[in-house]
C-alpha cells in the first residue's frame, strides 16, 4: 500500500535501512533511448497484450501474457506528482485486479478468465460482464473510487512506496532525489525464500535527466534466466509491474541510476 512519509520519518528510514522508473514508459530499445546499450543476446520474451486501459488521471494499465512461459503481466505507468498506482498490492490475481479497476461496462478479456487457479470461486464482480477477445482497449476511464476491491489512487512523490511489506527498498536522496546514486543491482527470489509465483517491482525515476531501466526475469528448468520485462522509465515517471503464474526462480534488475526509488517483493 502506498504511504506518504514526513521529511523526518523519511530521513529516519534513510538512516536505518541499508541501500538494499502522462507518457507511458518506453520499451528498452537503443533507438528509443539515446546512449542506452541493449545487450544483443538478451532477448525479451514476446508478450501477448490482453488489455490496455487509459485513465483520466494519466495512468496507463496493461495486462499481458507471455507467449512462451505463460506468465501473466500487469503493468501500471504514471507520472510522479500527478497520479499513483490503481491496483492494491494485495490483489489475489490478475482477473481480480482487472475487475477491481474497470466498470461493469468494460468487457473482460476472454484469455484472462484462465488466470485463476482451478477451483478458484468465480468472482461475484464477473456476473453480467461482457467477455471479449483480446486485446480490450479502452481510454478515458474514471479513476476507481475507494472502497470495495479498488482503492482511490494516490498522487505519488519520489519517496512513496508501492509495496507493503517489501523485500527490498532503495530510496532517493531527500530533499534532492538526484543526490543519491544507486548502483546496478539484481534481487533474486532465491535470496527471499526460493521459487515464487509472482515478482513485483516498483521503479520511480526522479533523476531529472536520463531514463531508468527496469528488467524482470524468470529462470527456466535448464537454469537460464529469461527476460520478460525490459523498459526505460522516463524521468519523473513511475512504473509498477507484476509478472508471474507458477512457482519459478525469479529476478529483478535495476541499472545504476541517480535519484530513483526501487522497491519490490516476491509472493507465492
Amino acid at each position: 500500500m502506498t504511504r506518504r512519509m514526513s521529511g523526518r520519518a523519511l530521513l529516519a528510514v534513510l538512516v536505518a535501512l541499508p541501500t538494499l522508473a502522462a507518457v507511458s514508459a518506453a520499451p528498452a530499445n537503443a533507438a528509443d533511448t539515446p546512449g542506452a546499450a541493449v545487450v544483443s543476446d538478451e532477448l525479451v520474451e514476446r508478450e501477448i497484450e490482453l488489455a490496455r486501459l487509459g485513465y483520466r488521471n494519466g495512468v496507463q494499465v496493461t495486462f499481458t501474457r507471455d507467449a512462451e512461459s505463460g506468465d501473466w503481466g500487469l503493468r501500471e505507468d504514471g507520472q510522479v506528482d500527478r497520479n499513483g498506482p490503481l491496483v492494491d498490492d494485495d490483489k489475489p490475481g490478475m482477473l481480480a485486479a482487472y475487475l477491481s479497476i474497470t466498470p461493469a461496462s468494460v468487457p473482460v478479456p476472454r484469455e484472462l478468465l484462465a488466470e485463476p487457479a482451478p477451483g478458484t470461486p468465480t468472482p461475484p464482480e464477473l456476473a453480467g460482464r461482457a467477455i471479449a477477445p483480446s486485446p480490450v482497449v479502452v481510454d478515458d476511464l474514471a479513476v476507481p473510487a475507494s472502497g470495495g476491491t479498488a482503492r482511490k489512487a494516490a498522487i505519488t512523490s519520489c519517496w512513496d512506496l508501492a509495496w507493503d511489506p517489501y523485500h527490498w527498498l532503495e530510496l532517493p536522496g531527500y530533499p534532492v532525489p538526484a543526490s543519491v546514486h544507486h548502483p546496478m543491482r539484481t534481487y533474486y527470489s532465491a535470496d527471499f525464500g526460493g521459487r515464487a509465483m509472482y515478482s513485483h517491482s516498483y521503479l520511480a525515476n526522479c533523476s531529472g535527466g536520463t531514463a531508468a531501466r527496469h528488467r524482470i526475469y524468470y529462470r527456466k528448468v535448464n537454469g537460464d534466466y529469461v527476460k520478460h520485462h525490459d523498459f526505460f522509465v522516463p524521468s519523473w515517471h513511475w512504473q509498477k509491474v507484476t509478472k508471474g503464474s507458477v512457482h519459478r526462480f525469479r529476478a529483478v534488475l535495476y541499472d545504476g541510476a541517480w535519484g530513483d526509488t526501487r522497491n519490490g517483493k516476491y509472493t507465492g
